[in-house]
């Protein structure tokens, strides 16, 4: 489907539709460059703010920082009236900018981070409580959150099925990453392009999302994020909306299966 350097290539499995990077990782592999190797050149993602600067952002809200969580919070919202009534799950949250800014909405949230530098930071600079083993995740939650994560892990199925594990019978499962939909490369070819490779070894489709979720209600999108045809969701149909922009966004009921009386 596309290709980069002299061997990285790129596929698409013919039945699941999944696009994937070759060489693909091994799960140690990925276990050990998540711990410390992986850098955003954003200068916060990954990067550990100084004390000062850490205080700055505090103090702010996080205003005017590329990692300010009020989109995310007006999607949330989107999606459930009153946050402070929901459990969640923050999967994959670095070092914790936006599960700090998310608790502060009334949220009972869980937070998860591979890399226990960045968690024991969070933990240590925000008061959060992020794990970095799975199994210390408690079920019986309503949104289950991902925010460019799904694009690194080693094994999809491996999440999702974690997600139906902490998820109640009709919460909700939702990831944004980078958009491997063809509708997207109709309309910027250089954009899909540049959105799979080393650190991004799979790269999700519309066309993946709907194979992945087929007995399940799900509603895929990507941004701008029509946030009215998101709050009318049903929670019960299959809904596929435009696919052009550049971040896909899925949510989907994994633990509710449409055929079932």
């Amino acid at each position: 489907m596309d290709q980069k350097y002299l061997f990285t290539r790129l596929f698409e499995c013919q039945k699941c539709h999944l696009q994937f990077r070759h060489p693909a990782d091994t799960k140690s592999f990925s276990e050990k460059f998540y711990q410390a190797d992986y850098v955003q050149d954003d200068g916060i993602t990954t990067d550990l703010p100084s004390s000062e600067k850490l205080a700055q952002m505090i103090n702010n809200n996080f205003a005017g920082s590329a990692k300010n969580a009020d989109e995310v919070i007006t999607l949330w919202r989107s999606l459930f009236a009153h946050l402070d009534q929901i459990k969640a799950i923050d999967y994959g949250c670095s070092w914790g900018y936006m599960s700090y800014q998310i608790r502060k909405k009334g949220v009972q949230l869980q937070s998860f981070e591979i890399s226990r530098p960045r968690a024991a930071f969070g933990n240590q600079n925000l008061g959060l409580n992020i794990k970095s083993e799975t199994q210390d995740l408690m079920p019986g939650n309503d949104l289950f959150y991902s925010s460019h994560v799904i694009e690194h892990v080693p094994s999809i199925p491996d999440m999702i099925s974690e997600a139906k594990r902490l998820l109640k019978p009709e919460g909700i499962f939702l990831a944004e990453c980078p958009n491997g939909s063809p509708d997207f490369r109709s309309k910027n070819e250089f954009g899909f392009h540049k959105g799979w490779g080393l650190v991004h070894p799979n790269y999700l489709s519309d066309k993946f999302y709907m194979h992945l979720f087929k007995d399940n209600p799900y509603l895929i999108t990507s941004d701008p994020f029509d946030l009215e045809s998101i709050s009318k969701w049903d929670g019960v149909s299959q809904q596929v909306h435009n696919t052009s922009g550049g971040r896909l966004l899925v949510m989907a009921k994994p633990n509710f299966n449409r055929s079932t009386p």
